[in-house]
């Protein structure tokens, strides 16, 4: 057994009053190209946008059709979606989807057919006036694209946070759908919602029994859930803000969101790949949660994040290593749960320098997890965390390995991993990502979902290292 060495971490200082880190990137040009192939019918050209550039090639297909000119019929079909060009879905390219390419590009479309981020082929009107929203991540994302007005419904988690995302008059009318993993879909259904943005299809079967059950209303994934920020063309959370823009009526906000996320993303996969591999510390993206290692060092396992899951994506853009990369059983999206030994031993090759422990306070089950201490955007207070970083410190089996405690917020809200990838570039690699200021960053972040006289410098309880 390793013998804990009792030293805390020394405090990081992370902006200095009044600073200005090199990388700010709050205004960005919305006409970058994104790296994505949209998957909204109607994207002809197979780029991040419906314009009319998509609509003059499908004209020049159905011209090129209609004149039997082989030669330039291959040539088109090589550059284009046949399946994205048939803008309506209808199984014909024709003139009707040339309109409904124009109106989706000027933004007076009144449907909109597009893959949700399961992959299921999905048409939804777009007269949306009443919206219910799954946990963090949905309710930032409409936040960010200016629809505070039309949300009308939480889960527990957010509804309990109102107070930080809303204001009076939009708490006025916001309603808590409670547990949206078990809901209750008479309460839900007395809603009248135009349509429910779902935090994970956890399964095919839940996903589906939500849309067969809640009426009237389109139940909709996303896909923000999983975000893979370094294959960005692979990502269904890019894909599901680009979605979002063109199915909410506000695209140029997406597109500057989602250019806001790439910049810092490429800004910070530099400073990863200028770190040689052996220099790279090594991380275990774990949680502090009940009937877990580090809330009770009585139980014999420990919950470590994939390289597909957002915590997972920090470490590479911070400029770490994944643990479960070293133990050889990363993959996919979402956890592994390990034993203990597997993880806390004396063989250098599994040798852990941070554990980063992600908190969940409230779930999206609707409970309150007991032993985890309070934080996030309405939290100030610093005595729970304080606390809870002590107690998982002082486990048997740790030797040298640095405890960094973690908002849930970081996994939960929707920046994919990149602002939890800012505070532990800085923390890990610190030499490396000064020019990376977090603070400045998750500003930044806040004034994206509209969030005024809020600073968190100031305000919320976030990432604590012991000091």
């Amino acid at each position: 057994m390793n013998v804990k060495i009792g030293a805390a971490i020394a405090v990081i200082v992370l902006v200095a009053a009044g600073a200005t880190a090199v990388y700010l990137l709050t205004d960005r040009d919305s006409d970058n190209p994104i790296d994505v192939e949209l998957e909204i019918f109607g994207n002809a050209d197979k780029d991040g946008r419906v314009d009319n550039k998509d609509a003059d090639l499908v004209e020049e297909y159905i011209a090129a059709v209609a004149a039997d000119d082989t030669a330039k019929i291959e040539d088109l079909e090589s550059r284009m979606s046949l399946r994205f060009a048939d803008a309506n879905n209808d199984g014909v390219i024709d003139a009707r989807d040339v309109e409904q390419i124009r109106v989706i590009a000027d933004g007076t479309a009144t449907h909109l057919w597009f893959l949700d981020g399961a992959q299921n082929e999905r048409d939804i009107d777009l007269n949306i006036e009443r919206i219910g929203a799954e946990y963090f991540t949905n309710v930032e994302m409409m936040l960010i694209l200016g629809q505070g007005d039309k949300v009308v419904a939480v889960d527990n988690a957010p509804f309990l946070c109102k107070d930080f995302y809303f204001n009076q008059a939009q708490q006025d009318v916001l309603e808590n759908m409670v547990n949206m993993s078990e809901p209750d879909y008479d309460m839900i259904n007395s809603m009248d919602l135009d349509v429910l943005l779902i935090f994970a299809p956890s399964t095919v079967a839940k996903y589906e029994e939500k849309r067969e059950k809640i009426v009237d209303c389109e139940v909709l994934y996303l896909g923000l859930y999983v975000p893979d920020l370094i294959n960005t063309q692979k990502s269904n959370f890019i894909q599901g803000i680009l979605k979002a823009g063109y199915i909410f009526g506000n695209v140029e906000r997406a597109e500057a969101y989602t250019n806001w996320v790439l910049d810092y993303r490429d800004a910070m996969l530099d400073l990863a790949d200028s770190i040689p591999d052996a220099d790279k510390p090594v991380i275990g993206m774990s949680n502090y949660l009940p009937n877990q290692y580090f809330i009770n060092g009585s139980v014999n396992t420990v919950t470590l994040y994939k390289s597909g899951d957002p915590l997972g994506q920090a470490v590479n853009l911070a400029g770490g290593v994944n643990i479960l990369e070293v133990l050889d059983i990363d993959g996919g999206s979402g956890s592994a749960v390990v034993q203990v030994d597997a993880v806390f031993n004396e063989d250098p090759d599994v040798h852990v320098d941070y554990f980063f422990l992600h908190m969940v306070k409230y779930t999206y089950g609707g409970a309150t997890n007991a032993g985890v201490p309070d934080h996030g955007y309405t939290v100030d207070d610093w005595t729970e965390i304080e606390a809870a970083w002590a107690n998982a410190s002082s486990r048997d089996l740790l030797y040298d390995e640095h405890i960094v405690m973690i908002a849930g917020d970081f996994r939960n809200g929707c920046t994919g991993g990149i602002l939890l990838a800012a505070y532990m570039g800085n923390i890990i690699n610190p030499d490396v990502y000064s020019a990376i200021d977090p603070i400045v960053m998750h500003n930044e972040y806040v004034d994206w979902m509209g969030i005024e006289d809020y600073d968190v410098k100031m305000n919320g309880v976030f990432v604590y290292t012991g000091s």
